[in-house]
């Protein structure tokens, strides 16, 4: 087997499970693909199937139907970019994909996402925000994605948040999904991230005083980066993050090096080595929930210790011994951990 496809097996079979498919299809997918080089095309021919059985169901006026299938779409268009940046036609034919189908299922779900645009710095930062239905200003969560997730990967942990109360946003910033093409993560990325909070708190459907940011993998370290630098920010969760992810690029295999170019420029292992909380966790005073897994090679719990020594509030931080990256195989613990502990905190 190409040394590619093992590892996305080896490594990611669990993060694309825990995110709208079911084993069935993945299980199908697999004897499909017998060469990394098919993935993208062979994802993408799968997430359309999805999208003509949303078309259907709307037609025949299924709503919730067709918002599911649409979704589920939107997620295989997902898997069929992730990590295939080495192709960049298909890569980006993938990417606006997802956008096109979690468009047509956003005024579809239950409760409606609202489709954002952010302006900064010549980007038009995209997302998302879902309120519960007949609720009066709750309390709203800005999720943040790692490099090579997007607001799209966020909307099952979404759910779970909305179902206790809360409203929630996700967007995209610099470095991340179609903006990629076009910006890269920052070290400072939390000044993107106080233009996406500026445009929450103008709403008058959420309550911008009770706000708390939260992310997976880069989205933790952007979420505790923005809490020091912005008071607004009632309180922070990070999900398998770093205290800095120095060093990491030369360990990087064949599978994942070629993305970090698309994600961070032309000097990963630099853009990697300028990001820290170091210096700035010690000014945030608002809880900080950490959850990290401990079969996690990527982000270790380690650096969960290091940020909490030098954090300026309440820690809460939670190991799952068995957990892997961002938790995905025990989602079903992690993210309800997640949306429970927002909830009481807010």
């Amino acid at each position: 087997m190409d040394e590619r496809l093992e590892a996305m097996y080896r490594r990611f079979t669990w993060r694309i499970l825990s995110n709208y498919v079911t084993p069935w299809e993945f299980e199908q997918l697999r004897c499909e693909i017998t060469d990394y080089e098919q993935w993208c095309a062979a994802w993408s021919r799968h997430a359309a199937r999805h999208v003509e059985r949303g078309d259907a169901a709307l037609a025949a006026g299924r709503r919730l139907t067709a918002g599911d299938a649409y979704l589920r779409g939107a997620l295989a268009y997902h898997w069929a970019s992730f990590v295939f940046t080495h192709d960049q036609a298909q890569f980006r034919a993938a990417l606006e994909s997802m956008e096109a189908a979690f468009a047509r299922a956003a005024p579809l779900v239950s409760p409606p996402a609202q489709l954002l645009s952010v302006p900064f710095e010549g980007l038009d930062m995209p997302g998302y925000l879902r309120v519960p239905d007949q609720a009066s200003r709750p309390p709203v969560v800005l999720l943040l994605p790692g490099a090579d997730s997007a607001k799209e990967e966020l909307y099952n942990l979404a759910d779970h948040i909305v179902a206790r109360g809360l409203a929630v946003a996700a967007f995209d910033g610099p470095g991340q999904g179609m903006l990629s093409f076009g910006s890269t993560l920052r070290p400072g990325q939390e000044v993107a991230i106080g233009a996406i909070i500026d445009a929450l708190a103008a709403r008058p459907d959420v309550d911008g005083a009770r706000l708390a940011v939260g992310g997976i993998s880069y989205g933790g370290m952007f979420a505790i980066r923005t809490a020091a630098a912005d008071q607004r920010v009632r309180a922070v969760v990070s999900i398998s993050s770093w205290y800095t992810p120095a060093g990491r690029f030369a360990a990087m295999d064949a599978l994942t090096r070629p993305g970090q170019y698309q994600h961070h420029g032309p000097d990963p292992a630099a853009n990697m080595a300028a990001m820290t909380v170091a210096g700035v966790a010690g000014q945030v005073t608002v809880p900080l929930l950490q959850v990290y897994g401990g079969n996690d090679p990527g982000s270790p719990p380690s650096h969960a210790e290091r940020i909490a020594a030098e954090y300026g509030g309440p820690v809460t931080t939670v190991i799952y011994p068995d957990g892997v990256h961002i938790l995905n195989n025990l989602w079903y613990q992690a993210r309800p951990l997640v949306a429970d502990w927002l909830a009481e905190t807010l």
